[in-house]
């Protein structure tokens, strides 16, 4: 896959933002405050109401108050909408989602096309239709399908995209929190969003012999002199913890004595590289915390070889070392303009860097925005 184009319009801050021709790893620098942490929200926002319904997504970000956009006026504050242009295989996917009346009775409108044809339309108010793409047949109508429901779900056997924007998780990881052991109950089939599971998943995961090889490359680039991370049962409360060993040492010593820099670089190499063969979008909140910059470098290979056409990874960051480790294209500046958050991408904004790397530009403003304070 490969995506053209991302139109989003009445989230929080974002009013209507493009970002086109976004690559595989992308990565959005910018102050606090200028609406970085809302554009990774508003994705997930999208994959909340695909997969649940546009009534359970509000009420999981907390309703309409947290969600609208305060700096739209009128009718345009009650409306979300959403926009992707891809290249998914050898097909060529434009999909619109608007969200209307969201402080009242959420309704969805949907277009789809595929290779410039209609495959599915719904009206707000009005029940979805599906076309086919060779003309052969009347639209069928899907009755008495409620309102606020996504209708993406009846193309997933003909196309990728309902999985690819269900499985859209934003990552915010706790380092203290991650280091506890985890409870019998623990999910074992995916990372929690900030990493309090990362003991269990690590130890299902790590039955994979190409992801403990993984880990363990990566984990001594980032963390020299350590030889060994594993997951291990605890025999009191049934729950799993994680135990490291350094070279010349004998023992294990528990994840409470380790840093938190590579708990969390532990925590994001386990999230990345378990969702590297799946179709989803990885969205990632300063994976920079805690690490040296020369850690920081690899972790932005680890990050960029396992994006790819199906699995965008984006991240946002306000660390000079990140950015210095980035392609110029990869790198999106974001902003606030009277309220409202903007973005450009670093490869067509300014001219020829020549010998001066990413991140001297930034700080010297050369793209004219986008400076971490």
């Amino acid at each position: 896959m490969k995506i053209d184009l991302i139109q989003i319009s009445g989230f929080k801050s974002v009013a209507d933002l493009r970002l086109e021709g976004l690559a595989p790893f992308s990565v959005f620098a910018g102050p606090n405050g200028a609406g970085k942490s809302n554009i990774m929200d508003a994705l997930a926002f999208v994959s909340a109401v695909v997969e649940l319904g546009a009534v359970k997504a509000l009420r999981q970000f907390r309703g309409f108050a947290q969600v609208h956009c305060y700096k739209l006026r009128k009718e345009n504050t009650r409306t979300f909408s959403f926009a992707l242009h891809a290249a998914m295989g050898d097909q060529k996917l434009q999909y619109t989602l608007k969200l209307r009346d969201m402080d009242s009775e959420p309704q969805l409108e949907e277009v789809l096309r595929v290779d410039g044809k209609k495959l599915l339309e719904r009206k707000a108010g009005g029940y979805p239709q599906l076309h086919a793409l060779d003309g052969g047949r009347q639209p069928l109508t899907i009755e008495k399908y409620p309102a606020d429901r996504s209708a993406l779900l009846f193309t997933a056997s003909d196309l990728r995209l309902h999985e690819l924007l269900v499985n859209v998780e934003v990552f915010r990881f706790d380092p203290l929190g991650a280091k506890e052991p985890d409870g019998s109950s623990a999910d074992t089939t995916s990372l929690h969003p900030n990493g309090h599971n990362v003991a269990t998943m690590l130890a299902t995961l790590e039955r994979d012999d190409e992801f403990r090889t993984q880990v363990m490359e990566w984990m001594n680039l980032l963390v020299p002199g350590l030889e060994q991370v594993r997951a291990e049962p605890e025999r009191l409360s049934g729950g799993t913890v994680i135990k490291f060993k350094e070279e010349g040492t004998r023992a294990h010593f528990p994840a409470h004595l380790i840093s938190d820099g590579t708990i969390y670089a532990l925590c994001i190499m386990t999230a990345v590289l378990s969702r590297a063969k799946k179709t989803g979008i990885t969205l990632i909140e300063e994976p920079e915390r805690g690490l040296h910059p020369k850690a920081i470098e690899a972790l932005v290979d680890l990050m960029r070889q396992s994006a790819g056409v199906e699995h965008p990874v984006l991240v946002t960051t306000h660390s000079e070392s990140l950015v210095r480790a980035c392609h110029v294209d990869e790198l999106w500046l974001v902003n606030k303009v009277d309220g409202k958050t903007t973005t450009k991408n670093a490869a067509r904004t300014g001219g020829d860097l020549g010998q001066i790397n990413l991140d001297t530009a930034w700080l010297m403003n050369l793209f004219d925005g986008g400076l971490p304070w």
